[in-house]
């Protein structure tokens, strides 16, 4: 067991993370109190929102676990994380940088559960790919690969003039035709001065307009305790075609500047987040703000990271952005820090 790291001696009951508020499909979950708003976050690496208050103090004062973590002060200061590996149903208290420092880099968590005698290499593997195959963007790539094998024989045989066999009104219509383009590209990152965590999620977009999502914990890592100085995320938007809902969210406070190329259309812009959030770059765009300083209200939880198995575990904020806009999820992309972002 890691020093920095203790196991509680005692197993969670198997609702333990629902009842204090989580709800999502991550092997690993952490609790933290933030002694500012007098109230429990859950992170789970991916995700971050607001836990049960009543129930964590229920459960942090039962008498099978205060003994061991009285001295932690789990609901006074935001030092100490209590750590669920929700496989094992092992619990662990310990420094909240070390704890999410884990969660960014789960290879440590593997090894935390392995030192602890809880992990079977082959079935952790193999749990692995499972959630892998069914990450539906790797899908989508898996299924392009016969396309792409299929044009290149064709240019191999040196069939170029296959237009040919088109009717004129089919060739112009197809002359004048969009190619279609992935809203994120295959290079982006996080951003100068962001984390190497990006993450991203496409779909093909049916509708008459399209819903991005840009999702950060942060834009910088200036805050601690009650100081939340805000941080600044520029998003460019190129996409043109349909109309452009624009979602934006983050727990902590960042100005997001919005940069808009000539011929793009964007409805409206939301943002999301616990502390306030401000957009700038742009005039004459609807702007609906969700944060709890700013409007007391925010929307399902803070993502920053997709994990999404044929819609198992799709984030409670996705869900709501679907509701309240009426349009399906076109993308997503996200980093626990990130300062750039382009829509294209």
């Amino acid at each position: 067991m890691s020093k920095l790291i203790k196991r509680l001696d005692i197993s969670a009951h198997p609702r333990l993370e629902q009842s204090l508020g989580y709800n999502a499909e991550n092997r690993w979950v952490a609790w933290r109190w933030e002694p500012d708003l007098e109230q429990p976050f859950y992170t789970d690496g991916q995700t971050t929102g607001t836990s049960n208050s009543l129930a964590w103090q229920v459960f942090i004062e039962h008498p099978q676990v205060s003994y061991d973590l009285h001295n932690y002060q789990l609901a006074e200061v935001d030092r100490y994380w209590l750590l669920l590996d929700r496989k094992t149903r092992n619990l662990y208290v310990g420094e909240g940088k070390i704890i999410q420092g884990l969660l960014d880099q789960p290879e440590g968590l593997g090894l935390l559960a392995s030192l602890d005698g809880n992990s079977n290499p082959f079935r952790d593997t193999r749990y692995t790919l499972g959630k892998l195959t069914r990450f539906n963007p790797l899908r989508s790539w898996l299924r392009l690969i016969p396309i792409g094998l299929g044009a290149a024989l064709i240019a191999g045989v040196g069939i170029a003039n296959w237009s040919s066999l088109l009717s004129p009104r089919e060739e112009q219509k197809q002359a004048i035709q969009p190619i279609p383009v992935t809203p994120v590209s295959p290079t982006a990152s996080c951003g100068v001065g962001g984390s190497q965590d990006f993450s991203a999620f496409v779909t093909s977009a049916s509708g008459d307009k399209e819903l991005h999502l840009v999702g950060v914990y942060e834009s910088h890592s200036y805050h601690s305790g009650n100081n939340h100085p805000t941080g600044e995320a520029q998003v460019r938007v190129t996409r043109q075609g349909k109309p452009i809902i624009l979602a934006l969210s983050s727990y902590e406070p960042v100005n997001w500047n919005i940069q808009v190329e000539p011929g793009v259309e964007i409805e409206k812009i939301i943002v999301n987040g616990y502390h306030d959030q401000k957009v700038t770059g742009i005039s004459g765009i609807p702007i609906e703000e969700y944060s709890h300083e700013g409007t007391e209200k925010f929307l399902g939880d803070f993502v920053y990271s997709w994990n999404s198995a044929d819609n198992k575990g799709t984030p409670a904020l996705v869900t709501q952005l679907n509701q309240l806009t009426g349009t399906q999820l076109t993308s997503f992309q996200g980093c626990y820090r990130g300062t750039q972002f382009v829509i294209q």
